[in-house]
């Protein structure tokens, strides 16, 4: 059984109906479409297209998708799943991430060191940045103009750890 759905031309563009203008049960939307209105909606379509079913349709057809409220805090330390032994607050202990449910209670819960790790701003980036390229220079300059190794191999060591140091940045 083929079904022919009215079109219309408009402007030199084809226009069909939806599919779900008429009652159709071999189609797979119809389980989700039966109880819905029948749609009057006509969409753009190309030369050799049979049938459609406009957006609005498809849209009822696809499930709401499921919005995750993000991420929710355990109330454990980051990266207590990679410690050898970590220790909770209900005493409940853990190897590597690995509940250990017959020490439970045995161990003093885990202390965690806040660490105290300054954050520099972005003027004191470009201070730094700009203060060890100074540095670099001065060494370069200076290791070109030593003529002992060990003068050249130390200013080498000072120009590596400068420069390890600007990666960082």
């Amino acid at each position: 059984m083929k079904l022919k759905f009215k079109t219309k031309i408009i402007d030199g563009e084809r226009y069909m109906i939806c599919r779900n203008s008429i009652a159709d049960k071999t189609h797979w939307s119809w389980p989700h479409l039966m109880n819905e209105d029948r749609c009057n909606r006509y969409s753009v379509v190309s030369g050799d297209t049979t049938s459609i079913l406009c957006y609005k349709c498809t849209m009822k057809t696809v499930p709401q998708p499921k919005i995750n409220k993000g991420y929710v805090s355990s109330g454990r330390p980051r990266g207590w799943q990679f410690m050898k032994e970590f220790v909770d607050k209900e005493g409940n202990v853990f190897h590597k991430g690995v509940e250990q449910p017959k020490l439970k209670g045995t161990l003093k819960p885990t202390v965690i060191k806040p660490s105290n790790k300054k954050k520099l701003s972005k003027k004191e980036k470009a201070e730094l940045k700009l203060e060890l390229q100074k540095q670099l220079a001065f060494h370069r300059g200076a290791m070109k103009k030593a003529k002992l190794k060990k003068d050249i191999k130390s200013h080498h060591v000072k120009v590596s750890r400068i420069q390890r140091k600007l990666k960082k940045l």
